[in-house]
């Protein structure tokens, strides 16, 4: 099975051969049909045969997987086989590892294959094969016998111990074996040979250490034959979703949310990396809108846009139905180059419209002018996913760290992945059939590079080389850009919603503390203003102008809404044009494909191809160019 299927795949998958199984045994296997098994399993044909052709296949596909590594292992060249007893371990010791992933499956197996001649026939074939492939290695029919009786019967021990260990087990018995093969002496220390590692091992180098960076080596370093360096120029990690504290505040360089985290890249990467973040949802009833003075629900869900004075009723109407075409996909908005275009065509009123323009600024990080930009593709498959969320806005309890951190120490455990910080690569080339990677303390030969850091930075890296003309297209790329007004307060000033979004300024005010308490010292608040910026200037003046009124506004709103808050302060960052993605997603960019035709690199990171917006294309771009080297090098296995 693909180590990237997703875990509900998975489970379904095995619950369906856990229920067809304990069928075979209660009913027998002839008496048993597949409409049962969709019946007890209460699933559709459609599904079952998805995973499997027939009733056959069930059993079948629990020794495929074995009889895979038998040939894999038989095909291996005699030049590579230092001890013939070692090698033969390897194989039982692989055996034994594979089966110990699916325990439940194999010992039910084991009870039906004593009872059923059909499924006892399959068990039989995959043994002819296991003795055909050591009789290839060892031509002693006898000892051949003995390996598979002490293989067979190492199984039958196993499944009548639940607490049992089938690796240590097999590697007890196998010593005993030999012991005896070899000569009538004490026990001697078993021989077990390793894996090649100058056939197997592929070496990485990822240049980046930010969200994007760190997903993929995490991924990668789970794969036995993958090794590598992660390189970070920074002396930390995180990127962008940098954390720091200060006077026991928790601060994010950035927004804190997670935007439909149930439907989310990183809910999927937790479950298939082993991670555990602890996450809390915005209370949608206290997340209200300012227009004109105005305070009104945000239109979050279906009962927020009826309380909601932004729409009249009719446009309420409208509104729903809108949301209800997106979530069944069939909205035409999918079909519009940009929001601007079908905002232009639709007859909706103008404060429908000025609806959509926020909502997507909102989540998009970006100013008014650009939301017009943005693809109606894009919008519709962002919002078809929001929608459907039962949690739109939540927070990862500990803010940025809690996901850093633990990529890191997943890293680390592996023993296979280098983490190397404040260490910047100053150059690429390409000599011997290897990437040469320099930076200002060695010069290092890697098979794979990695780019997991702003496309604007990689073009420049790539200066002067050959690969440098196919990058051409994404160098004019612009950035996303806002200001964060963070606030640390010793006390709770007020605490009259959890979000505030000035629609008339384009900016909002998060209670950041009243969702996570984590981040503040006891009794505190912790708030974040983020504006919404334009990046079209006529000169620095007028920029600079520009940035100040955008702080007078946030601070009018903090003092309109939070008053008392200038005399409670005891942290305050203002940062007026902080990057919250290196590619805004507008029409007149171009996101970075994942791969480059004529470039032998892979790329990752919020300016790639991927799933969402902001980090959640880090996430996603990062786990798929981990799955396509993971393919790569398991494709390189099966026909060394």
């Amino acid at each position: 099975m693909n180590q990237f299927m997703r875990a509900s795949t998975r489970k379904k998958r095995e619950t369906m051969m856990e229920t067809a199984l304990a069928m075979f045994m209660d009913k027998g296997y002839e008496n048993v049909s597949v409409d049962d098994i969709i019946e007890a399993t209460s699933t559709s044909k459609g599904t079952f045969y998805h995973y499997f052709k027939s009733k056959d296949a069930i059993i079948s596909a629990l020794y495929s997987k074995q009889i895979e590594l038998i040939r894999e292992w038989v095909s291996q060249p005699p030049s590579k086989v230092q001890s013939l007893e070692g090698h033969m371990n390897r194989l039982f010791l692989d055996l034994a590892s594979n089966i110990t992933e699916s325990p439940r499956l194999i010992r039910s197996l084991q009870a039906v294959s004593l009872q059923n001649e059909a499924v006892r026939s399959e068990e039989n074939r995959y043994l002819r094969i296991l003795s055909e492939s050591l009789q290839h290695w060892l031509p002693d029919q006898q000892k051949v016998e003995l390996l598979i009786c002490l293989y067979t019967g190492t199984l039958t021990q196993w499944c009548k111990q639940d607490e049992a260990n089938l690796v240590h087990l097999m590697k007890n018995n196998l010593a005993w074996l030999w012991a005896g093969l070899r000569s009538e002496d004490a026990l001697a220390p078993l021989r077990v040979e390793s894996v090649p590692k100058e056939e197997h091992i592929m070496k990485v180098a990822i240049i980046g250490g930010g969200l994007a960076g760190l997903t993929a080596a995490a991924y990668l370093s789970e794969n036995s034959n993958i090794e590598g360096v992660l390189f970070e120029r920074s002396p930390q990690l995180g990127g962008r979703a940098f954390t720091y504290e200060k006077s026991g505040f928790t601060l994010n360089y950035g927004a804190h949310a997670i935007y439909g985290i149930d439907r989310h890249k990183l809910t999927l990467m937790e479950r298939e990396l082993g991670l555990s973040f602890s996450s809390k949802q915005v209370d949608k009833r206290r997340v209200v809108y300012a227009k004109h003075n105005e305070l009104t629900p945000a239109p979050l869900d279906f009962v927020n846009i009826l309380k909601t004075d932004l729409l009249s009723t009719m446009q309420k109407v409208r509104f729903v139905g809108e949301i209800a075409a997106i979530i069944a996909n069939i909205h035409q908005l999918k079909n519009y180059d940009t929001l601007g275009d079908y905002l232009a065509e639709s007859d909706a009123d103008e404060d429908v419209k000025e609806l959509w323009e926020h909502l997507v600024c909102s989540n998009f990080f970006i100013a008014p002018e650009d939301a017009r930009k943005v693809s109606g593709s894009v919008i519709s498959e962002y919002y078809h996913n929001l929608f459907l969320s039962s949690k739109p806005v939540s927070y990862v309890l500990g803010s940025w760290a809690v996901i850093t951190n633990q990529l890191k120490q997943k890293i680390e455990n592996s023993g296979r992945f280098q983490i190397a910080l404040q260490e910047g690569v100053d150059s690429i080339r390409y000599a011997d059939k290897k990437f040469i990677l320099q930076t200002k303390s060695r010069e290092e030969a890697f098979d794979k590079i990695i780019f997991a850091m702003p496309v604007q930075q990689v073009v420049k890296l790539l200066k002067g080389t050959a690969w440098e003309p196919f990058l051409a297209p994404y160098e004019a790329n612009t950035a996303t850009e806002v200001m964060v007004y963070d606030i640390g307060l010793k006390s709770v000033v007020a605490r009259p919603f959890s979000y505030i979004s000035d629609m008339d300024n384009k900016q909002f005010i998060s209670d950041v503390s009243a969702t996570d308490h984590t981040l503040v010292p006891e009794g505190g608040q912790l708030l974040q203003g983020i504006a919404y910026l334009s990046d079209d200037f006529g000169s620095e003046e007028e920029r600079k102008q520009y940035l100040e009124r955008k702080t007078q506004q946030m601070e009018a709103l903090f003092d309109k809404h939070y008053p008392g808050w200038r005399e409670e302060v005891a942290v305050k960052r203002v940062s007026k044009k902080a990057m919250v993605s290196s590619v805004k997603n507008i029409a007149s960019n171009i996101l970075l494909p994942t791969r480059v035709e004529n470039v032998p690199f892979y790329f990752c990171g919020d300016g790639c191809n991927g799933k969402g917006e902001l980090a959640e294309r880090a996430f996603s771009s990062a786990r798929s160019v981990a799955q396509s080297i993971v393919e790569e090098v398991n494709h390189a296995l099966v026909h060394a």
